[in-house]
């Protein structure tokens, strides 16, 4: 067949919009519809083997059925699913927008204001796919687009189960983008709505502090990590960050599922909790407009943009309060004292295995009671290390001292001898 159709059922095929292993992504023209859609056509490499095209449709006819069940401003809206001919599409809507990770590319930073706003939206998306029976299986931020008005759409459901069909379940295998998979989707077991709130956990992790909490120089130990490391907290990275974050991404962030919240609804109602104290709070401004430290200068800039657009994209799509605090302030009260640049929080210290934080009087760590690694300690180290040192080397000093005048009057006293029996 060929790469391009012409037309799609109603649809008239105009440009290309993408490619990837299971198709290829055009734009679509309907008949008296003034809004382009996006027709996903399962067009899949040719130098697949007949088994690898067998799995790749199969993946495409999921993504099909599940969004079939799913109407939800904040999941991508699917129009039609069907087969013409030689050709299985999808026909969705069109969406606008930069996905997290192309923001994030650009070096976009997220105030907790922001994270908030996403995660709510991202939220209600999933909560509608889970009352659905579908568990998306890869929230990660290439596949969570944000529209131009603020909009976040939940896309790409390729490999999406149906909790209720259990013939599409495959026991052992790993499905999912590595950073953000849940620890049973490593290890190949069954996974439920906790898994997708697990990635979305791992998701404000990232915006919040700029760092992936679980990476790695490959993929094997970006899954060690994920199953048995526990990362630090958010408030080392960036500081001004209220203690209560913590709680609630390393409760979503759970290796047990059974220790995580039960649905997004529960998830979402502890942010709301959490969001509307901060309101009440005398530097709630302060709080939610803080960033996180200022990424690499060397981030990538997607070639051809506009540096005016990505100086916008950069600070959210609106400027800063005039009345916000500034980097260098600080903020003082009930929940913690902090700068609002992030990084160091004065007087306490986060533990290297587990990233626990703890208060900097204490020499063992709470949680792990493993001995901190504090500022100082290297300096303390090496100034008792630089006394001992001296001290031995003092002593040796002396002695060689000693030892030397010795020897020196040994040898006075035999050339006395010998000249005096000489003479």
């Amino acid at each position: 067949m060929s790469l391009k159709p012409d037309k799609i059922s109603k649809y008239k095929i105009g440009s290309e919009l993408g490619k990837g292993s299971m198709g290829v992504v055009f734009e679509g023209h309907g008949p008296g519809e003034k809004e382009p859609v996006a027709i996903k056509v399962f067009y899949p490499d040719t130098k697949l083997s007949r088994d690898e095209t067998s799995v790749l449709l199969e993946r495409f006819q999921r993504e099909g059925s599940a969004l079939s069940q799913l109407d939800h401003r904040n999941v991508v809206g699917v129009h039609e699913v069907g087969s013409e001919e030689d050709y299985d599409y999808i026909v969705m809507e069109k969406l606008e927008g930069f996905n997290l990770k192309e923001l994030l590319t650009m070096g976009t930073r997220f105030t907790l204001a922001e994270t908030f706003d996403i995660a709510l939206q991202l939220l209600a998306g999933l909560g509608a796919c889970h009352r659905a029976g579908v568990v998306h299986r890869d929230v990660k931020p290439a596949n969570v687009v944000r529209a131009p008005d603020g909009t976040i759409k939940l896309a790409d459901f390729g490999i999406a189960r149906v909790v209720t069909d259990e013939t599409l379940t495959r026991s052992g295998t790993i499905v999912g983008t590595p950073n953000y998979m849940s620890p049973e989707q490593i290890k190949g077991e069954d996974v439920d709505q906790r898994s997708d709130l697990f990635s979305v956990a791992v998701l404000m992790y990232e915006l919040l502090t700029g760092k992936k909490p679980f990476d790695g120089p490959d993929v094997t130990s970006i899954m060690y990590n994920i199953t048995n490391v526990h990362p630090p907290s958010p408030r080392f990275y960036n500081g001004a960050l209220p203690n209560q974050i913590e709680d609630i991404i390393f409760t979503a962030m759970a290796k047990d599922p059974g220790k995580r919240y039960n649905s997004a609804q529960e998830l979402s109602r502890e942010i709301r909790e959490l969001e509307q104290s901060l309101q009440y709070h005398d530097d709630s401004e302060a709080f939610l407009s803080a960033l996180p430290s200022a990424p690499d200068t060397d981030a990538a800039i997607a070639p051809g943009s506009d540096p005016s657009a990505i100086q916008s994209i950069q600070s959210g799509g609106h400027q800063a309060p005039s009345n916000a605090p500034s980097a260098s302030q600080s903020l003082a009260g009930p929940l913690g004292t902090s700068s609002l640049t992030g990084g160091i929080v004065a007087g306490k210290v986060f533990c290297v295995d587990c990233g626990m934080e703890n208060d900097e009087s204490g020499d063992f760590c709470v949680r792990c009671m493993r001995p901190l690694l504090k500022r100082d300690t290297v300096t303390k180290l090496a100034a008792k290390h630089a006394k001992q040192m001296y001290k031995t080397g003092r002593g040796d000093y002396i002695f060689l001292t000693c030892l030397s005048v010795c020897l020196a009057a040994v040898v006075i006293l035999i050339l006395y001898l010998f000249f005096r029996g000489v003479t």
